[in-house]
């Protein structure tokens, strides 16, 4: 039953994917909602279908629906950003948008974090590893983003360090973890991981980029239709697999 709910996800993606462009909208917004609630269930149904109801594989279902408020939050964010009013107002809720968005996928990589190494807590060494590791990757894809590539975090610098700290940790623990103690949810969710870190890539450069991008014409534009789609087919892979992790444990 699980991958039934997939194939539904999938056609919202879809659905979405054809009315999603760079302004968004509130149709938009609910068929993003859609596919998100899709890859809940997924988890849901999975972890009846397997009879697993331990405390690990709820932080995952809790971490998934962090991850549906931070859709919900940062496509809002997209669509009030084209209402183009010019007033402190819409710009400090344009940015509480971005801030409580990347705040929510914080915290649902902390329940990923957690539920891993509840499920195998002798790799707590690899864990204090993995945080260590993870500090160092993310400021050397910083330093290449802003030095080589001229990106501009501005005021959400700090925040992106701290949530990409977050993700590059937990692809660097899943990475330890499935070379000790190798298991079909493990690979599972190592996968997820890793589509998840490059999604977010994708997304930093539809953010951030330096201004003269957002003036070039095709798919090398940073909002093009096309790096929108590629973002979103790498994020909503990257949930339903971690979703479908449940079932292999």
């Amino acid at each position: 039953m699980s991958y039934v709910f997939v194939a539904i996800g999938v056609v919202f993606l879809v659905l979405f994917l054809l009315k999603r462009d760079k302004n968004g909208s509130i149709l938009a917004t609910f068929l993003k909602s859609l596919v998100s609630i899709m890859f809940i269930v997924t988890a849901l149904v999975s972890m009846i279908d397997a009879n697993k109801f331990g405390i690990s594989f709820i932080l995952i279902i809790i971490g998934l629906i962090c991850g549906m408020l931070g859709d919900i939050l940062l496509d809002l964010k997209v669509y009030f950003k084209t209402l183009n009013l010019n007033n402190n107002v819409t710009i400090r809720d344009h940015d509480y948008l971005m801030y409580f968005g990347m705040l929510s996928f914080g915290i649902g990589h902390i329940m990923y974090i957690i539920s891993t190494y509840l499920y195998n807590n002798n790799l707590w060494l690899y864990l204090i590893l993995s945080i260590l590791i993870g500090l160092v990757l993310i400021l050397l894809i910083m330093l290449i983003s802003i030095k080589l590539l001229k990106m501009n975090y501005s005021k959400f610098l700090i925040p992106s360090i701290c949530y990409g700290f977050l993700l590059c940790s937990f692809t660097v623990f899943m990475i330890f973890r499935i070379v000790n103690n190798y298991s079909l949810g493990n690979l599972f969710l190592l996968l997820g991981s890793i589509l998840f870190l490059l999604s977010d890539l994708v997304l930093s450069m539809t953010y951030f980029s330096k201004e003269e991008d957002y003036k070039k014409s095709g798919i090398l534009n940073p909002e093009s239709r096309f790096m929108i789609s590629i973002n979103h087919i790498l994020y909503y892979a990257a949930q339903f697999i971690i979703a479908l992790s449940i079932l292999y444990f």
